[in-house]
Order: C-alpha cells, then sequence, then structure tokens
C-alpha cells in the first residue's frame, strides 16, 4: 500500500553518462594536475560514466591502454603535462590506430595548435577553468556524435 508521501518521480531524466543500451560511457582521465584530476572525475561521475582509469600524464595513458585497458569511449586529457603531453598523446593514439575520442580540458591555446589537434583527430577542445555543465554539456554533445 502507498503512503501518502509516495510522490511519483518527475525528473525520469537518464544520466548523461549512461548509453542508450544501459551500460555507462568509459572514461580514462589524464590530467597532470590531482585536484583537477580528481574533479573531472567527480563531475563526470556525478552523470554516470564509469572511470576507466586516470594518469597523471600522456605515457601513463599510453602504458595503460597497452596493458589492456579495453573499451574506453572517451579521453579527457590535458594540453600541456610533463613527461609526455596532450599533444604527443594524441599523436601517438593515432600511430597506434587508436580511433578513442579525445577531449582537451586544457588552458586556452592558440588557434594553430587548436586547428592542429582537430586535424589530428581531437574529438573537442573545453576551456579551463573547469566547469561542470560546461564538460557535461560539451562530452554529451561529442559521445553522441558517434551513435
Amino acid at each position: 500500500m502507498k503512503s501518502q508521501h509516495d510522490f511519483p518521480s518527475l525528473n525520469q531524466k537518464q544520466a548523461d553518462g549512461i548509453r542508450p543500451g544501459g551500460k555507462p560511457y568509459r572514461v580514462l582521465v589524464v590530467e597532470d594536475k590531482e585536484f583537477h584530476r580528481k574533479q573531472i572525475a567527480q563531475i563526470l561521475e556525478s552523470e554516470e560514466y564509469e572511470i576507466a582509469a586516470t594518469a597523471s600524464n600522456g605515457k601513463e595513458a599510453l602504458d595503460m591502454l597497452d596493458k589492456n585497458l579495453k573499451d574506453i569511449d572517451l579521453i579527457t586529457t590535458n594540453l600541456d603535462m610533463p613527461i609526455l603531453d596532450g599533444y604527443a598523446l594524441l599523436y601517438e593514439l593515432g600511430q597506434k590506430n587508436l580511433k578513442l575520442k579525445t577531449v582537451f580540458i586544457s588552458d586556452d591555446t592558440t588557434k594553430g595548435v587548436l586547428e592542429d589537434l582537430l586535424g589530428m583527430g581531437a574529438a573537442g577542445f573545453i576551456l579551463k577553468p573547469i566547469n561542470r555543465d560546461r564538460i557535461l554539456k560539451r562530452i554529451k554533445t561529442i559521445l553522441q556524435k558517434g551513435e
């Protein structure tokens, strides 16, 4: 028996991180600053994206991908990182023929660098500072392009 407080939910929106078949999108977060790495992961998890792994630079990310990190739908990465930056990460993904949607979440860059990244196959660029709504909206749009 229903009580008087069992109201039907009016917000039946499915989380952005869940694909139409019900499985979550899997994301690899690459960011050298730990605070930003955790912040991006938490923003995505709030919409039920599955954070498959996090890495502090491009080399760590490539090592993870080489060592059996599979079924990644999206990589978010910073542009400027030590050891292997986002630009080199995108290049190496292309060399390995890994067709992974890659979104840069980074500080302002030049128009030429931005054009290079998009020309190399980057799916998008989100300008810092980190903004929850902007990140979720852009990533949702990018992932839905491939559906």
